[in-house]
């Protein structure tokens, strides 16, 4: 007998996977266009007497028109993401519940209570993509100050802005840095090219020294799309689930060489109290709560899972749905 709530739960976990790799496509042309905007701007804006910066009036009037660029650029994609994206998730959620039956009709599909909610996750998310536009707008600005008030020549400012925004990832003249950059970007969600992809990253990183890590817009705005996505899709499941009645949960997801050791124990059943594999709301927080790792993130562990990027989802299910063997029955 097919396992229906483990496929119901693997397709909505691909939906989210396919979602995120267009909107990071979306995210990576975006910024792009920022990086390319913002430097131009530059260029035109601030007055340079033998190649260095030199006013400071200059440096500070440029803030607003920084500003406009990344609204003007960014904001629109993570409105796609919150309205589109989240509509589309939480339709494919209604379709797993469905699919799944065996609890009453009236929450196998998507109530009031639910419709409010996905327009509560949209406002709160909408909020976490534009803290990063303000975010960078800030830094944005005071690169510009800063290297004018120190009389940097452009050259170096120019070079803070790009990898302010688009880190290892910014454009270079290099036809072979960019050449690298624009593999990484096209093919970051191919499974099948993930060790060629990680083999570019430390090529940058090494052959370059471009330093993978640091505070740059693609690495935050890239964050909040993988949890806003993943992180809808887990808060509404869990309402959903509890108004339905179901209080216990099965993990799902696949383990890559950078799964946290509480996510691969619980997929390989380490923690498990029965030989179904399902634990109790109650006995998940208490896990949560009992372990600490690198990456872990606060709230609830229904919501978060298994912390920041976490690519794991629970199922929520009735025990009664298994038998002694901890095979599925319905």
């Amino acid at each position: 007998m097919s396992d229906i709530v483990k496929e119901a739960t693997e397709y909505r976990i691909k939906q989210i996977e396919l979602a995120e790799a267009n909107y990071y496509k979306e995210l990576t042309k975006a910024l792009g266009r920022i990086e390319k905007e913002v430097t131009a701007l530059a260029g035109r804006d601030l007055p340079i007497q033998d190649g260095k910066l030199i006013e400071l009036q200059s440096a500070i009037a440029i803030r607003p028109k920084i500003k406009a660029i990344i609204e003007k650029e960014y904001l629109p994609f993570a409105d796609r993401v919150v309205r589109e994206g989240f509509n589309k998730q939480a339709k494919r959620i209604e379709k797993a519940f469905k699919r799944i039956g065996n609890i009453p009709v009236a929450f196998q599909e998507l109530t009031k209570g639910d419709l409010a909610l996905v327009q509560n996750l949209k406002q709160q998310y909408f909020t976490q993509f534009k803290d990063v536009s303000n975010t960078f707008t800030r830094k944005l600005s005071e690169k510009v100050y800063q290297n004018t008030l120190v009389g940097s020549e452009f050259s170096v400012l120019e070079k803070e802005l790009r990898q302010t925004i688009n880190g290892i990832y910014a454009s270079s003249d290099d036809p072979e840095i960019q050449r690298l950059v624009n593999y990484i970007n096209d093919n970051k969600f191919d499974k099948s090219k993930q060790a060629q992809v990680d083999k570019s990253i430390q090529t940058l990183q090494s052959k370059f020294a471009r330093d993978r890590a640091g505070e740059n817009m693609k690495r935050y705005a890239g964050q909040i799309l993988n949890d806003s996505l993943r992180d809808f899709d887990a808060t509404l499941n869990f309402n959903k689930s509890q108004d339905a009645g179901l209080t216990f949960v099965k993990y799902y997801g696949d383990v890559i060489p950078t799964t946290r050791d509480i996510c691969r124990n619980m997929i390989s059943g380490v923690y498990n109290k029965r030989k179904s594999g399902l634990f109790t709301v109650d006995e998940v927080r208490k896990l949560w709560a009992s372990r600490s790792w690198s990456g872990k993130k606060s709230g609830d562990p229904l919501v978060v899972r298994g912390g920041y990027n976490c690519r794991h989802q629970w199922s929520y299910v009735n025990p009664d749905w298994y038998d002694s063997k901890g095979e599925l029955i319905i």
